[in-house]
């Protein structure tokens, strides 16, 4: 039954709405789990988030992606239109690259909108950081892992020494029936590093080779306990990535940064770890297990409390360092006044107080002073004539974009 809320949403909204809900058997972050999105959808505002927070939200920018109409055109993990691009892997390298896209199609889709005879929609910088997230979530889906392959790792691997599943397995540790019930990705990651030290030392007295694990590895074993499973109910699960603020306190209040470097600041004992949250969840948690050793080798001889981590505690960190991944290649505010004039912005803006003057001088644009009002900015030209747009517009680069941002937030 159609809830009151929904009932007030064009029809084309309640199409997003259906579409999202039909993405939640298909869009996957975790490791062998289908993630619903329907949660996310609630009647707390249809559009961005109410209030501004540090972090951008995946589930408001699900609702922007709805009430915008993005999905007239596009799909996103092939649930959608397909007047345009699949969305569900444009972002998956960086925002530099996905807004680079953004900007590229924007004469096609200033066009499409004209044809229909419908007005485009504008976005505000809030609308349009919260949908780069959802876009960036999509985009680090993966697929779902094989039950049969995982059943032979579970053997092959020694699970099954210390595990059971279907009543097959040792009893030193917890039966895994239910794993895919009680695991996500980042769920997984959190267990893995609270039991990696327990796990490390019960193997090594019984003369057990601890096995590496690849991402690929723990999707098919949890689509492998998800099959022997006795159809438990999900669990509340950490699925999505958390609070970027509270993973970056957390990261230097356990002391991570002591060993890990993050764009340019922390230590050198482990690896920088600026790209290491790009991965897919169960990729990190591979990691996670296989540096486990190591890490808490590293700590010990630092002095540092192995800390304990929540699945919160590990979204939030996900989302603090794929945040840094999602932003790096951050450019120069003076090769931004070049790629101005090479990207054919100066034909219609001015730089610096020189130019035609048609639109705002750049280099004084106070509006623009973030990377989500640089994104809005820039999709909103979408709205001018077909004629006017095509007249100065080429197209960017990954590259030139950073060096714009880095412009407008100097110049801003």
């Amino acid at each position: 039954m159609m809830e009151d809320w929904e009932s007030s949403i064009p029809a084309a909204g309640r199409q997003s709405l259906e579409q999202l809900r039909a993405h939640v058997h298909r869009l996957r972050l975790a490791a062998g789990l289908g993630l619903a999105l329907g949660f996310v959808l609630t009647p707390r505002g249809l559009n961005a988030q109410d209030t501004p927070t540090p972090a951008q939200s995946i589930a408001a920018g699900a609702r922007v992606y709805g009430a915008k109409g993005c999905n007239g055109c596009h799909a996103i993990n092939g649930i959608g239109a397909t007047v345009g691009p699949d969305l569900a892997g444009i972002g998956a390298s960086s925002l530099n690259t996905l807004v680079a896209a953004m900007w590229e199609h924007l004469p096609q889709m200033a066009a499409t909108f004209a044809a229909r005879g419908a007005p485009a929609p504008r976005l505000d910088p809030w609308e349009a950081a919260d949908l780069m997230a959802f876009l960036f979530w999509a985009s680090a889906s993966t697929p779902t892992g094989s039950a049969n392959t995982g059943k032979q790792l579970f053997l092959d691997k020694g699970c099954v020494a210390c595990h059971q599943v279907g009543g097959v397995g040792g009893v030193l540790g917890p039966r895994l029936d239910d794993a895919k019930a009680r695991f996500s990705g980042i769920e997984l990651a959190a267990a893995l590093w609270n039991h990696a030290p327990t796990m490390g030392t019960e193997m090594e007295s019984r003369g057990l080779q601890r096995p590496t694990l690849s991402g690929a590895d723990l999707d098919h074993l949890v689509a492998y306990f998800g099959a022997a499973g006795d159809g438990s109910e999900p669990v509340t699960l950490h699925a999505l990535s958390g609070r970027v603020d509270a993973g970056r306190a957390l990261f230097r209040r356990s002391g991570c940064i002591r060993c890990h470097r993050v764009a340019g600041e922390g230590g050198a004992v482990g690896p920088d770890l600026t790209r290491a949250a790009r991965r897919a969840p169960s990729a990190f948690a591979a990691a996670m297990w296989n540096k486990g050793p190591r890490m808490m080798a590293a700590m010990r001889a630092a002095n540092v409390s192995v800390p304990r981590l929540t699945g919160g505690d590990m979204a939030d960190l996900v989302a603090y360092l794929g945040t840094l991944q999602y932003l790096a290649g951050s450019g120069t505010a003076a090769q931004g006044a070049s790629a101005a004039r090479v990207a054919g912005c100066t034909g219609c803006h001015g730089a610096g107080g020189h130019g035609p003057g048609q639109a705002a001088d750049l280099a004084t644009f106070a509006a623009v002073t973030s990377r989500a009002a640089v994104i809005a900015a820039l999709w909103n030209h979408v709205g001018l004539p077909d004629g006017v747009l095509r007249a100065a517009w080429k197209p960017l680069t990954a590259e030139q974009v950073a060096d714009l941002v880095a412009f407008f937030e100097r110049r801003g």
